[in-house]
Parts: structure tokens; sequence; C-alpha cells
């Protein structure tokens, strides 16, 4: 993707996003955006052109030939601070673009066909002859032109076959906890990832499994109703590492016979390597050729742990997104209130250090976020089934509470963008994951 310095503004995000998918870039890269007046375009023109004249956009190169924007490809002009290649600098004359949008339109859409065009020179466009000129004015348009699309994609799959790493992975942010232990994801979680005019809504759903609790009910409720016509595309993960079992077959043919497109994504590939990956993607690829209509659509082996492959998930499920606007402002990661993703993060260190000594009856109730202190203050409740369960969660000398608590509140820091004081208890309460109350107040 295109990252963008400088005078940025979201239009030119998405513009940007759109022009990386219209022409089949791959990698990441970053271009430096101005903003300036007719003053400065003079002084630019001057020192850079040795021309004394104002201009609308003025592109400044930084590479000779366009691949594949990764380090080796480009060595000498890899920025690590960015992690991207740097493409070059654009800077776009708002006075000009203000006389011209009295001729071509308004002065907002001058000053984005201004940033397009600009753009596209860096990238290898130009129009120096009329063939060029057209070539490059229909690019303009076309991007110019691209309406919002969006799709909503289920991901399901057993427990522990890494679920939620492929939609944090694929976001870019943290929308849903992630641990050795199975069943983590308690909630549907909605991930959202918004590139140029492409957005995809992820349900993250728990893992399937036989409901006894509550709670049990609750997460099997959210896979459910994620399959139940929310879905417009449906994600199976599986774990290479376990093969493809019996119910994972079953789980595949319930979901083809819903005639939604399914992708099959083999996850944990860096675990197993290529002689044990390969004979399960042979196994699965009869499901591609299917004689009833009813095929997958896809089998891509991934590793999120490494990010192989992450950017083909994205890209086939970009292909899935249809016309009728975005669901969500293009801004935003996740549809979850803020005090529930908290919870979430310190649930999710919990799990990380408590592993085995605790089952997976720990509860997170955050009882308040109060912003107009600094550092804001948070308190929330751990809550446990046993007295024993609490004494773990505490530790000796509180060790282990603090420990908890020293990592989520690093994670909620980044998460708030602001310092935090972060305060925990322990509460005991019995047989909590069949409480309606209880499960209310945890925010399920």
């Amino acid at each position: 993707m295109i990252k963008l310095t400088g005078d940025i503004r979201q239009e030119f995000v998405r513009l940007a996003g759109i022009t990386f998918d219209a022409l089949g870039l791959k990698g990441d890269a970053t271009v430096d955006v101005e903003l300036i007046d007719d003053e400065a375009m003079r002084e630019l023109n001057r020192e850079t052109r040795k021309v004394d004249a104002t201009t609308d956009v003025l592109s400044y190169p930084a590479l000779d030939e366009i691949k594949e924007f990764t380090k080796k490809n480009y060595p000498n002009d890899f920025d690590p601070t960015a992690d991207a290649v740097v493409l070059g600098d654009i800077a776009i004359n708002v006075d000009a673009a203000a006389r011209q949008a009295e001729e071509y339109g308004t002065g907002e859409r001058e000053i984005n066909y201004l940033f397009v065009h600009g753009l596209l020179h860096i990238l290898g466009y130009d129009h120096m002859t009329d063939s060029d000129k057209a070539a490059m004015r229909a690019r303009e348009e076309e991007i110019l032109g691209a309406k919002d699309e969006s799709v909503v994609v289920a991901v399901i799959g057993r427990p522990n076959a890494g679920k939620s790493s492929l939609v944090n992975a694929i976001v870019g942010e943290k929308v849903s906890i992630v641990s050795p232990k199975p069943q983590t994801t308690r909630d549907r979680i909605t991930g959202i990832c918004t590139e140029g005019n492409k957005q995809i809504v992820f349900l993250d759903t728990p893992g399937m499994f036989k409901p006894r609790t509550k709670l049990d009910e609750h997460m099997d409720k959210s896979v459910k109703s994620s399959l139940g016509g929310d879905a417009d595309v449906i994600v199976i993960v599986l774990d290479c590492t376990k093969g493809v079992t019996a119910d994972d077959e079953k789980t595949i043919m319930q979901r083809l016979a819903s005639r939604v497109p399914v992708y099959i994504v083999l996850n944990k590939t860096d675990l197993k390597g290529y002689e044990h990956t390969y004979p399960i993607v042979q196994k699965l690829s009869a499901l591609m050729n299917r004689t009833d209509g009813r095929s997958v659509k896809d089998i891509i082996p991934t590793s999120c742990r490494s990010g192989r492959n992450i950017d083909v998930v994205k890209d086939a499920l970009k292909k899935e997104c249809k016309e009728g606007g975005f669901l969500f402002p293009p801004d935003e990661y996740t549809d979850r209130p803020v005090k529930f993703m908290i919870g979430e993060i310190v649930r999710e260190k919990a799990l990380l250090f408590l592993q085995d000594e605790i089952p997976h009856g720990v509860g997170v109730a955050v009882l308040g976020v109060d912003e107009s202190k600094d550092p804001v203050r948070i308190t929330a409740d751990v809550i446990v089934d046993k007295q024993s369960h609490k004494r773990i969660v505490i530790g000796d000398d509180a060790s282990m509470i603090k420990r908890i608590g020293a990592a989520a509140r690093r994670d909620i820091q980044e998460l708030l963008g602001t310092n935090v004081y972060l305060e925990l208890f322990v509460k005991v309460r019995q047989g909590w994951r069949d409480k309606q109350n209880i499960l209310h107040d945890i925010g399920y």
C-alpha cells in the first residue's frame, strides 16, 4: 500500500489506495505531499527547474523503474522508519487549483485531481505524446470516478486455528485477542480493513464447539449469526499442523451448501513447511472443481506469524467487494466500544501469563474509564470461578496481577494514544459463565 506523509487529507489516502490497486502495485511505498500557494510554487520552480513561473502541480520521482516495492528491490530507496520504499514528492498549488476550479469544478475536486495527476507522474505516467496524454487521462478518470465498495466476511474454523491472527494481520490493528488457548474469541468481533475504495468487514467468530454454559451459548450464537445471512463471503481457517479432520470436511461442505463464496485459508504453514503443507492443499484442491457448482473459490496457504500470503487473502477479498458504499467510516478498524476492547486486552494478558494454571474461566469487566484524569484512569475486575483461582491470578506478593496489569497497560496506551493508570481487582463469582447479569457487565 502507499503511505502518505506531509499535508495528508483523507481523500488523498483513499485515492492513493485506488491508484495502488488500479495499477496492480505490490509492497509498501511512501509519498510526501505538500500543499503550497502561488509564491511557494514559483520559488520551488526556480530552485528545482530553473523556471520563473508558477504551475499547478510538481512531482519529483525517486525511482527509475516501478516494480514490487520491497527493500530487496530498492535497497537505496527504502526508508526503515516508514518501513516502505520512498517514491518521491508531490507539491500541489492550492491557488492554481482554486482558479482551475472555476472552469473544471469544485476546488476540492481539483486538488484531488492534481494529487492523482502528480502521483501518476511519480509512478511512471507522462503526457509528452498524444497517446501518453490519453492513457494518463483515462487512468485519472478511472481513479477519480471509482465508487466505494464493501464486503462482509465471516471468518470461521475450529478453536485456535488462527482466525483472530488472520483478521488482525489483514486489518493491521489488534481487533481480536490472540492466545495459545482455544476458544479465545468469545464474541463476534468486527474488524474493518479499508484501502482505497474497498472496505472488508470481518466477523471474527469464536471457534466452533458444543456449548455447555450460557457463555458457550453466546459464543455459538455469534457463529450462527455470522453465517445466517450477514456474510457475503466465508473464510474457513484450518490449522495445517493438524491436517484436515472429518469435522473440517463437514464444515466445508455445509458452507458450500449455502452458495456463499467460500475460501479456505490453510494457516500456520511456517510450523510445518512445504512437504507437510502441499499434500493438504492437494487433498483440498478437489473442492475447487466440483461439478455441482458449489466449489471452493481458492485455497491459500498462509502464515500470520511471517506474513506469508496475507496480501493474497486480502486481494482475493477485495475482488469480492460490491458497489453500495462503505459500511463504516474509512478511519475505523472496529465497531466495538473502547471499554470492550480494554477488557479484551486485559483478558488476553491473563490468558497469556496464566496458560494452563487457570481453565478458560477468566472474564474481565471494565468498571470505568475516566478520561478527565491525566493519566486516564481505568478500573476493571478480573473475574474467576474459584477462590483457588483468585490466589493464582493475584500471585505471590501480587506478582501475577501486576504482570498482567503492566502488559495490558502498554497495549491500552497504544490503543488510546495516551498514558494510562490501570487498576485491576480480582473477584470470585462462582458459575459466572452461567449468569446473564455478569455476562452483560462483561459486554457479552
